[in-house]
């Protein structure tokens, strides 16, 4: 199945694993997944069994970081969500904003609460809120993540993408690579720290991660390294005068 090509990819990098791949490989020690459970979204099953997993392997810092995740949810305030609602006196499409609280509000109902829910939890967890309102809601969500691109793409910038998409979209999403990029070299950041290092991002470039399942959020920045191009026109310039200053040196050695 997938998760074991993902594996076997794994295998052949010789460096420590990042928290995301951590939280991958975890996921080895479980019960195999049916089709139904092998989702773009990682569920709260799977991270929670992922987190046991690293804490029976002794790597509690990468199992608090799932635990974080799973205690504060996938939304933060910035997010935007599309929502689709249906079953009430007006159907209701559009994209809203995650505000501080970690809340949403979508018409004129009170501000739904989105703590500690993960993007695969989310119409679940609303439709609960929005049946206090509606007798039989009809609710579909679509989490946005809005991300920085820097470095060798064609339009370096925020773009705002699918929660549900590849890692490897997100380079599409900013117009893709210019002639200069250095893929297997570039990093994915959160704040001033590396959150994927240049070997993990490349696995999870070619194992077609989601942003979801790779762990990264809103703020994150995708930096794609860049070559330092060669200036032709300063080297026409310097060129025949270094070879003017050898000739002269020559001469005067005569």
């Amino acid at each position: 199945m997938r998760h074991q090509s993902l594996l076997e990819i794994a295998r052949q990098i010789s460096r420590p694993c990042s928290l995301i791949l951590a939280v991958l490989f975890a996921g080895s020690a479980l019960p195999a997944q049916s089709a139904a459970d092998q989702t773009y979204y990682r569920t709260r099953a799977f991270l929670d069994s992922a987190a046991t997993s690293m804490e029976r392997s002794g790597k509690t810092d990468e199992a608090s970081a799932v635990r974080e995740r799973l205690r504060v949810g996938d939304f933060y305030p910035g997010d935007r969500v599309v929502v689709d609602l249906f079953g009430g006196e007006e159907p209701f499409r559009d994209t809203v904003s995650v505000r501080a609280g970690q809340e949403i509000v979508i018409q004129s109902f009170p501000a739904f609460n989105l703590k500690g829910v993960l993007r695969s939890e989310a119409d679940s967890a609303l439709l609960a809120q929005v049946r206090r309102y509606i007798q039989s809601p009809v609710l579909r969500t679509q989490p946005l993540v809005r991300l920085l691109v820097t470095g060798a793409v064609q339009r370096p910038g925020f773009i705002t993408i699918r929660g549900d998409a590849a890692v490897s979209d997100v380079v599409t999403a900013a117009g893709g690579l210019t002639s200069l990029s250095m893929l297997p070299k570039s990093t994915m950041k959160r704040a001033d720290e590396t959150l994927i290092g240049q070997d993990s991002l490349g696995v999870i470039f070619r194992s077609g991660m989601t942003l979801d399942q790779a762990d990264i959020r809103a703020g994150d920045e995708l930096v794609i390294k860049e070559k330092k191009s060669t200036n032709y026109m300063m080297l026409a310039w310097v060129a025949p005068a270094i070879l003017g200053m050898v000739v002269s040196l020559l001469q005067l050695a005569q």
